[in-house]
C-alpha cells in the first residue's frame, strides 16, 4: 500500500497524540522533531516492506518456473513474503 507524505504525517501525528494522551510517552525534544523522526521510521518501514515485496516477487517468478500448473500464485507469494520477513525479523 502506498502512502503519500500527508498521510504519513497524519499517521505520525495520530501515533504521537495517542502515546501522549495515554501517558505512554513524554517529550524530551520539541514536538516537530519527534514527529519528523516518527515519519522517518514509518517511511523506512514502508521501504523495507517494498524491498521485501520486490524480492518475494522475484523468488515467486523463479519458483513458478518449477511449480506445477494451476498453483495459487497469490498464496505462494504470501508464503514467500512471510518466510523472508521471518528470516529478517521484520513484522508484517
Amino acid at each position: 500500500m502506498r502512502f503519500n507524505d500527508s498521510q504519513i504525517r497524519r499517521l505520525a501525528e495520530a501515533l504521537l497524540s495517542a502515546l501522549l494522551e495515554k501517558g505512554g510517552a513524554t517529550l524530551k525534544a520539541d514536538r516537530g522533531r519527534v514527529l519528523g523522526r516518527i515519519e522517518e521510521i514509518i517511511r523506512g518501514n514502508l521501504q523495507q516492506e517494498d524491498d521485501l515485496d520486490r524480492e518475494a516477487r522475484k523468488l515467486l517468478e523463479h519458483h513458478l518456473r518449477q511449480a506445477p500448473p494451476g498453483i495459487d500464485q497469490q498464496k505462494l507469494l504470501l508464503m514467500i513474503k512471510k518466510k523472508l520477513a521471518e528470516e529478517r525479523g521484520l513484522p508484517l
